[in-house]
């Protein structure tokens, strides 16, 4: 072959790879979508002293406002497009604040609630996918523990989309601070 043979071959394929780049330059990237968590309902019982929720931590790979999913008990992964409004350490802080505002009386020594999220997460599954969520939560008043307990609660997504695992997630933060509020409000824990 010639050296014009060549530098044709050359020319041809950065050319080519030029081209390529450009229709794929031309495509947008999807637009980055974000969720919060939210929960509609009240505590099951009125407590008799506010609930101040303070701290909330999280184990490493959930400490990330990218969301996470696990395709199997030993992978995780993020969601690179679907995100977190915020870090959920405050999303959770936030939507715990909000629910016991809700539902709680004036006292003069209140609840202090702190917690550490170990799971927050879809979980795909072939028969459909589930928001996991794992929290333990720590509550003194007035300078001693009444409660300390690892609650944790899976849900099903009504759909196999992040909107529905945060819906869903959304349901499971329900259910661990209505069994918070109902342990709150046992005779035991509301005298001290």
């Amino acid at each position: 072959m010639s050296d014009d043979g060549s530098r044709f071959g050359l020319v041809a394929a950065i050319a080519a790879i030029a081209i390529a780049g450009c229709s794929l330059a031309g495509q947008s990237a999807p637009p980055v979508r974000y969720y919060t968590l939210a929960l509609t309902g009240a505590p099951p019982t009125r407590l008799a002293a506010p609930v101040r929720v303070g701290t909330i931590t999280s184990d490493q790979p959930y400490a990330t406002e990218r969301i996470a999913f696990r395709s199997s008990p030993y992978r995780l992964d993020y969601y690179t497009y679907h995100r977190w409004a915020a870090d959920p350490r405050n999303l959770v802080r936030a939507a715990a604040r909000d629910y016991f505002e809700r539902g709680t009386s004036a006292g003069d020594v209140p609840f202090e609630m702190e917690g550490n999220i170990r799971r927050l997460e879809e979980v795909d599954d072939p028969a459909g996918w589930q928001g996991a969520l794992a929290l333990d939560v720590h509550v003194a008043r007035g300078g001693s523990i009444v409660l300390e307990r690892a609650y944790s609660e899976t849900e099903p997504a009504e759909s196999k989309h992040p909107e529905a695992v945060a819906a869903a997630l959304s349901r499971a933060l329900q259910r661990i601070l209505d069994q918070v509020a109902t342990e709150l409000s046992s005779p035991s824990r509301a005298g001290r």
